[in-house]
């Protein structure tokens, strides 16, 4: 699943959905929103990449969701709203692992709207 924002916004898990093992979110000179509180994830790790360039990009996650965070930041911010998994949950836990590039971008991980 891919959510690019280029110029614009780009925004989607608002109801209920479900997206896949590896979810791609892209902001360039635009915003990028994925809203996990009502996703249905499949058993196992979600993987979330995050990629952010002049732009801004932000996921919501429910604060009993186990999530992991990891990336890299140059002339941005990337800022947590919620308490990060302290260590890697195991396999079968359904889990979100976050990496993200913010380049003079903002980034936000946080678990209210």
């Amino acid at each position: 699943m891919r959510n690019i924002g280029i110029f614009g916004v780009s925004a989607f898990g608002q109801g209920p959905w479900r997206p896949g093992k590896k979810v791609w979110a892209i902001a360039i000179v635009g915003a990028s929103e994925i809203d996990f509180r009502q996703a249905q994830l499949e058993e196992g790790v979600t993987n979330v990449t995050c990629i952010t360039i002049l732009g801004t990009s932000k996921i919501i996650t429910p604060p009993e969701m186990p999530a992991t965070l990891t990336g890299l930041s140059i002339l941005g911010v990337r800022s947590t709203k919620r308490q990060l998994a302290k260590e890697v949950p195991p396999s079968t836990a359904k889990s979100l692992k976050i990496s993200c590039f913010t380049l003079a971008g903002t980034f936000r991980i946080t678990d209210k709207a």
